[in-house]
Order: structure tokens, then C-alpha cells, then sequence
């Protein structure tokens, strides 16, 4: 598949650096703040049920303004898209540093950090398809998701530091953290260099082009699969914090749990392109998918917190191999002109996943608690894993994609 010329070499190399680093800050941001908008919302009297409406808030925009946003991708480029990102997520974190003490600014910090994060992921995921050679894509896509696990593996980091309290961390600080993060990741924004829009994409509307993309063999099984995949995550990272009070674990842990779980998925990234290649993208897909729903369904027995910490090892290592085989597929079947269109309905399908199962699974948490809600998202993964058997079985090189189109 052709690829964009605005880019030498050299300014390759440097424009990928800068990416990996507002991608790292991106997750930095994201996985610090948003635990501790749900300790904020329970610190203002917020019950059980309302946390999984906190976590659909923060998905919803992006459900609604996905495609607008990869389209609008297209054709102002990446660049722009990252800056307007970073504004929108500078914008978040102001609001929660202003407005931690009500219940109302939370939920306008969780709406505006998920659009800055909607429009950021875009960006950058469509900056590493027009800049990645087909038969490394899986690969460069790892890199990135490394990167990304990265910073889910510092941002948790921030409950650690010093609170009122054992079981709470310091909010205000925590917020005020991530708004500095905010705005180096605009000074990145500001500073990198990617490819030229492609002459061709504004010859076709965003309706049809979303309906080219959807014909493509095997899209809707990767839709379906990444989208209940990222939505338990979502889950985890925002009812872990339920469960470390339900169970009388420390904050502390609970962010050892969250370090934990980004950190292998970190891991696990970094040997992506040669276990594609050995193994091809769909027993993969399956068999990582499988392993996560096995250790997530644990967390719904009282086990020691020392077996819980060890689950979320093994839940983070196999959780983190299905967004990057997904994300690296479907930049490679892009037709051209179309790969922030085709992103977009990825990211779609992702947070219809993450605003309807979270407020679904809310509901039960009043009767079973967090350990309910994390045992029925390890049973939702099975239907993830059977919806991974329709993905194609392409060994990781993308080279029948591309011929096929």
C-alpha cells in the first residue's frame, strides 16, 4: 500500500520519536485521572451504579463524534488533529482541577477527556499507518502499543503519592499532575512533523467511505472483538477502586494492581510482530482474548490480594495483544485517503462498547459489588474470543490485505 511522501527518513524517525512520546502522555493522563474521578465522584457521595455512568460519560462523545473526527483526520492531517486533541484534553484536566468537589464538573472532565482522547488516538494511529512499510506494520504498531502501555503504567503511578487517607489518593494533586501533562503534550503536538494529507480524500463522503471500509472480509469481527476487549479495561480501571473498598485494600495496592496490569500488557507488545508472524492474527486474537477472560472471571472469588496482583499480571499480558493486532490490520486495509475514517470506526465500535456495557454492567454492582461487574466482563470476553475467529489468519504480514484490495 502506498504511503504518504511528507515524510524523509530522517524526519521519520524523529516525527515517530514525538509520537511515542504524546502517546505515552496521552495514557499518562488518561489512567491517572480517571481512577481518581471515580475516588472524587465516591468522595462526593457517589454510589456504585453511578461509577459505570461515569465511565459511559467519558466514552459516549466519542461514540457520537468518531467518524466526524477520523474523516475531519483525513483531511487536515494529523498534526492538526493533535493539536486540537491536546487543547480539548488541557481543557479536561482544568476542569477537574477546578471542579473536584462536584459531582456535575467530574462528569464535564470525564465528557472532555474522552474527546481529547477520541481525536488524540486517531491522530496518532493514523500517523503510524501512513508511516509504517506493510510487512512491519505489526511491529510498529507493538512499538506504539508499547508506548502506550508506557504511560498506563506511570499514569496509576500518581495514586500513589501521598493522601488523606490509606484508601484515598490525593485527588486535587492527582489532577493538577495531569494538567501539566496536558500541556507538554500540547508543546509535542506543536513540535512534530507528519506526512501531507493524501490529494485523494476529499473525493469521497464519510458515509461512503465509513461503507467502503465496512465491506472490507473480517472488519466487523475485528470491530466487535476489539470493542468488548477495550471496554473490560475500561471496566477494570474503574471498578478496581470499588473493590480495593469493598474488600478493605489498600490505595496503594490498588494502584500496584493498575501498574501491574498496564505493565505486562506492556510487555507483551514488544514480542507482537514475531508472535503474529508465527502464530497469525487470528489464533493470537483468540487464545489472548481466552487468557484474559479467564483471569478477569477470577477476580469474581474472594482470593488473597497477592493471587489478585498476580491475575492482573496475567490479565495485562494478554489483554494488551488484541488493540495493536486490531489497530495494524485495519491501517493496512485502508483504502487510501481513508485510514482516519477506517480508525474511526474502530474507535466507534470501542466506545459503544465502553458506553454501553460499563452502564450495563453498573447496574449490577449494587446487588454483587465490583467483583460481580469484573467477573460478568471475563464472560463477555469469551464473545470477544469467538468474534476473534472471523479475523483473518494473515500471519502477521498484511501482504494478502493488500493484494485483495
Amino acid at each position: 500500500m502506498p504511503k504518504r511522501s511528507g515524510l524523509v527518513v530522517s524526519s521519520g524517525r524523529r516525527g515517530m520519536l514525538l509520537l511515542l512520546v504524546h502517546a505515552a502522555l496521552i495514557q499518562i493522563i488518561v489512567f491517572g485521572i480517571r481512577p481518581s474521578l471515580s475516588y472524587a465522584a465516591l468522595d462526593v457521595g457517589a454510589s456504585p451504579t453511578l461509577l459505570g455512568l461515569l465511565t459511559a460519560f467519558y466514552a459516549l462523545p466519542a461514540l457520537v463524534l468518531a467518524m466526524p473526527a477520523g474523516r475531519l483526520t483525513d483531511v487536515i492531517g494529523e498534526r492538526a488533529g493533535m493539536i486540537i486533541a491536546s487543547v480539548i484534553t488541557v481543557a479536561a484536566t482544568l476542569v477537574a482541577v477546578l471542579g473536584a468537589r462536584s459531582l456535575g464538573m467530574l462528569i464535564a472532565a470525564s465528557v472532555l477527556l474522552g474527546c481529547g482522547q477520541m481525536m488524540t488516538v486517531l491522530a496518532e494511529q493514523s500517523f503510524v499507518g501512513a508511516i509504517s512499510p506493510a510487512g512491519r506494520s505489526d511491529s510498529i504498531f507493538g512499538i506504539y502499543g508499547f508506548a502506550v502501555a508506557l504511560g498506563q503504567t506511570i499514569g496509576p503511578l500518581m495514586l500513589m503519592l501521598p493522601g488523606d487517607t490509606a484508601h484515598t489518593p490525593p485527588i486535587r494533586l492527582v489532577f493538577t499532575v495531569g494538567l501539566v501533562c496536558a500541556v507538554l503534550m500540547l508543546a509535542v503536538s506543536l513540535t512534530i512533523r507528519g506526512p501531507e494529507p493524501e490529494s485523494s480524500q476529499g473525493r469521497v463522503g464519510m458515509l461512503r467511505a465509513a461503507g467502503a471500509v465496512l465491506g472490507t472480509h473480517g472488519l466487523p469481527h475485528a470491530l466487535v472483538a476489539g470493542s468488548l476487549v477495550l471496554a473490560t479495561v475500561d471496566i477494570f480501571v474503574a471498578y478496581a477502586p470499588l473493590l480495593g473498598q469493598e474488600r478493605g485494600i489498600s490505595a496503594a495496592v490498588i494502584s500496584l494492581m493498575l501498574v501491574a496490569r498496564s505493565g505486562f500488557s506492556m510487555i507483551s507488545r514488544l514480542f507482537l510482530g514475531p508472535l503474529a508472524r508465527g502464530l497469525g492474527r487470528r489464533w493470537l486474537l483468540v487464545g489472548s482474548i481466552l487468557v484474559s477472560a479467564v483471569t478477569l472471571g477470577a477476580f469474581f472469588f474472594e482470593v488473597p490480594v497477592w493471587a489478585l496482583v498476580v491475575l492482573t499480571c496475567g490479565y495485562g499480558f494478554a489483554i494488551g495483544v488484541c488493540q495493536p493486532i486490531t489497530m495494524s490490520w485495519i491501517s493496512l486495509i485502508a483504502p487510501t485517503g481513508m485510514r482516519g475514517i477506517a480508525m474511526s470506526l474502530r474507535l466507534a465500535s470501542n466506545r459503544l462498547g465502553q458506553t454501553a456495557l460499563p452502564a450495563l454492567l453498573g447496574t449490577l454492582a449494587a446487588a454483587t459489588g465490583a467483583a460481580g461487574v469484573l467477573g460478568a466482563s471475563g464472560a463477555l470476553l469469551l464473545v470477544a474470543a469467538g468474534a476473534g475467529l472471523g479475523v483473518p489468519d494473515d500471519r502477521g504480514t498484511g501482504q494478502s490485505e493488500v493484494v485483495a484490495r
